[in-house]
């Protein structure tokens, strides 16, 4: 279990290919953990500091107006839905802020060329390993594409992911 209580300097943006009925379970859990800041994305979302955001679609992040914002799009050219490609292209488009990105166990390849983008605009991106994976596909190829600078286990994922919300 994640401690989320202490989350205040970061936000979360969460990415899964689920369907609608297991991302909105998931949701559910999440806020059960964390209950104050924890929204199921449907529509245009400001994000807030300390909140953590689930996609319910393909979403971008945009800098508008001195705040960032969750736009979802419609993705047709996609097998994936939410598309993390698109979600990570649009955080490496941001200037000026710290992103961690973390691509984690799932079939095929889709998160490896977004994730290849946040690290060449100087974004820290870690990918699961193989050992702790389901699904070795997206982690692996992102490794192969040069994209991570850093492969953990899960429960390391997870005490990163919290030290980095923290400070």
């Amino acid at each position: 279990m994640v401690s989320l209580d202490n989350i205040r300097n970061s936000a979360i943006v969460i990415a899964q290919h689920m369907d609608a009925l297991s991302l909105t379970s998931f949701a559910r859990r999440l806020h059960r953990i964390h209950p104050e800041d924890v929204m199921l994305v449907s529509e245009r979302t400001a994000i807030q500091s300390g909140g953590i955001y689930v996609v319910r679609d393909t979403a971008v992040v945009r800098f508008e107006h001195n705040r960032f914002i969750l736009e979802l799009q419609s993705v047709q050219e996609s097998y994936y839905h939410p598309t993390i490609d698109v979600l990570f292209d649009s955080a490496a488009a941001l200037q000026h802020i710290e992103i961690s990105a973390y691509l984690l166990s799932g079939i095929g390849a889709d998160g490896a060329k977004g994730m290849l983008e946040l690290k060449q605009s100087g974004s820290k991106t870690v990918a699961q390993d193989e050992q702790s994976s389901i699904v070795y596909g997206m982690p692996k190829r992102a490794l192969e594409m040069g994209a991570v600078e850093q492969v953990l286990g899960i429960d390391d994922i997870i005490i990163d992911i919290q030290r980095e919300a923290y400070n």
